[in-house]
């Protein structure tokens, strides 16, 4: 899949509607268990690692978030290994619109995203 794909919104979509799943039981997902859910959906063309996935999850930020300001919905993916998300994401968080001070951490954007999906 690429972002220019016609299906490529509906993708974003269900990736919101998977972590916001996750978000309120407080629980973080794998970038594999990501991929895989997605398959499960019929996304079948999003591998767990760079490429679209990581376009994918910068979309996922900005839905309904358009000024960056509410909680990056794609901190609570992780790699399985470190239990931490990529250094993209990192990147992603300084970036525009988010522009997360220098005091940020990923922990403290997680823990956010949680509380604000369980008050949802």
């Amino acid at each position: 899949m690429r972002i220019k794909d016609p299906e490529y919104p509906a993708a974003v979509e269900a990736a919101v509607e998977i972590l916001r799943k996750q978000a309120r039981q407080g629980r973080t997902i794998t970038y594999g268990e990501l991929s895989a859910e997605l398959a499960a959906q019929g996304f079948d063309s999003i591998p767990p690692h760079r490429g679209v996935m990581t376009y994918l999850l910068k979309d996922v930020c900005l839905h309904r978030n358009e000024d960056g300001r509410a909680p990056m919905l794609s901190a609570i993916v992780v790699n399985k290994a470190s239990q931490e998300p990529s250094d993209q994401f990192s990147a992603l968080a300084q970036s525009l619109p988010f522009s997360r001070p220098s005091n940020w951490s990923w922990q403290d954007e997680q823990q956010q995203a949680f509380a604000q999906h369980r008050e949802d």
